[in-house]
């Protein structure tokens, strides 16, 4: 029985052989193929209609600083009678 190092190292020469002579090919064919599959998916028709999910858009860095709110006094104020 043959060592699996020696059926990897045949599979990797056979690809670094079909890259080398065939590499531009290779590229423009993969290019063209990822071009149609996102087409594809664009132009598709959904089985299931798409649902509106909310979303909140929080701004970056720190939030401005506040004026503390005035804390009422613990007596109302009433003017002497």
């Amino acid at each position: 029985m043959e060592h699996p190092v020696n059926q990897v190292e045949r599979v990797t020469k056979f690809l670094d052989s079909l890259i080398q002579e065939h590499g531009d090919y290779l590229f423009a064919g993969l290019v063209l193929l990822s071009l149609l599959v996102i087409g594809w998916m664009f132009a598709r028709r959904r089985k299931h209609p798409v649902h509106e999910l909310p979303v909140m858009i929080l701004p970056l860095g720190h939030a401005p600083k506040r004026e503390p709110d005035p804390e009422p006094s613990p007596f109302e104020e009433h003017p002497d009678r």
